[in-house]
């Protein structure tokens, strides 16, 4: 039996993922819903993050911190040890959520009105990030074929010619499709980015999670020319569920970008980290390599679970994932619209997120959320066969819309 087969509550410890209240309220759901929507970790985190934790927990000091050089050490040791890049401490600025930092990002490197390019579909805190701003966001579709994600450079290009577009943001490894992109994709989309003058910044906070096998490549790594032109965005939030420690860095070479960066964190107030999570983040980096492998094995395992049992249903088709915890589903054959998919869904007591969530071209796909222990996915996936099982198809009857709504 796996340490990851594991059941614990949640909710004891105020998951929003796993709140009644909140599953009741957005999905109308009931208090034994299986939650997989939110993108967290139902797995107990590492045991010796949890051993800092009560550590630090143990010393009645929770006043301001400052970020000690432990810290600095462990970012730049894992970064060697575990993806080959030699950072320096000067380049790193510790920061509080991916999120919030595209937010400052935006405000630091482009004024109101001009463009940020994204891809999409799109983790939708990309383009809030931008609109929220006031800024325009220009969105690129990927391109499906065979049942794959790949760049349209082409469209690339004539966005990035574009006067009014400033900013690149680069989604690595790719949410929601879990997609690795290769080290020639990733050489082509810097060249582009390097042609146009357009700054790129580089999320790679999934890339902790690539499945055996599969190699990722950072963007620094398939084109170092543009360290000097880019900014990656790290965290260990994802890998060992730390979201709410909010704990994220980014990594700048050019010190001018740096210092501009330094000055929005400023405008910002950025100041003292959280006082748990710097010591959480030293013991991920420094003695969770074991932990994380097994995890990441465990979670590719899901995928292939997951991809296996849905194959009995011939409308549903799991997009192929290299890496995440998240399984990206074309539903078009089975639902004629979102309103019908959630019907799907909840009845089965399951939350999910619709595709339309992700920006633009997820119309017709669901992302549900696979990082958990085994049982529960099982129950998960015994659910949405149930509900199949009674589902009215448009093949099988035509009088779909009627049937469903009784």
């Amino acid at each position: 039996m796996s340490q990851f087969d594991t059941l614990f509550d949640r909710k004891a410890g105020n998951a929003r993922k796993w709140a009644d209240q909140v599953l009741a309220e957005k999905f109308g759901l009931t208090p034994h819903a299986i939650p997989m929507d939110l993108a967290d970790l139902d797995f107990p985190v590492a045991p010796p993050i949890h051993q800092a934790m009560m550590a630090r927990a143990a010393v009645p000091d929770y006043s301001y911190t400052y970020i000690p050089e432990a810290f600095y050490a462990a970012v730049i040791a894992w970064n060697a040890r575990r993806f080959g890049l030699k950072l320096e401490k000067d380049w790193i600025k510790l920061s509080y959520g991916t999120v919030p930092t595209l937010h400052y990002l935006v405000q630091a490197f482009t004024a109101p009105g001009e463009g940020v390019l994204i891809n999409t579909p799109a983790y939708d805190p990309f383009a809030e990030a931008v609109q929220n701003n006031h800024r325009q966001l220009v969105t690129s579709p990927l391109v499906l074929k065979e049942g794959q994600y790949f760049f349209d450079y082409t469209d690339m290009a004539t966005k990035m010619q574009r006067p009014d577009v400033k900013l690149f943001i680069l989604c690595s490894p790719q949410n929601p499709s879990g997609r690795v992109w290769t080290a020639a994709e990733l050489a082509k989309v810097a060249e582009l980015c390097r042609q146009h003058h357009v700054l790129l910044v580089s999320d790679e906070i999934h890339r902790d999670i690539v499945y055996p096998g599969v190699n990722f490549t950072s963007i620094w790594q398939a084109d170092p020319a543009i360290q000097s032109q880019s900014i990656l965005c790290l965290s260990p939030n994802k890998a060992f569920n730390l979201g709410g420690l909010k704990t994220s860095y980014v990594v700048i070479p050019e010190p001018a970008i740096r210092d501009r960066l330094s000055q929005q964190f400023s405008a910002n107030s950025i100041t003292s980290p959280n006082s748990f999570a710097v010591p959480a983040l030293i013991a991920a980096y420094t003695d969770c390599d074991a932990w994380l492998d097994e995890m990441v094995a465990y979670v590719a395992a899901n995928f292939d679970y997951l991809k296996k049992r849905l194959a009995a249903i011939p409308e549903m088709k799991v997009m192929p994932a290299e890496s995440g915890f998240l399984a990206w589903i074309d539903t078009h054959r089975l639902f004629p619209d979102e309103a019908s998919m959630k019907q799907f869904f909840t009845p089965a007591d399951l939350s999910c997120v619709v595709g339309s969530y992700f920006v633009a071209d997820g119309d017709g796909f669901v992302r549900l959320n696979i990082g958990m222990p085994r049982p529960l996915l099982k129950e998960a996936v015994d659910r949405i066969l149930a509900t199949y099982a009674k589902w009215p198809t448009m093949e099988k009857d035509p009088r779909q819309t009627e049937r469903i709504t009784e």
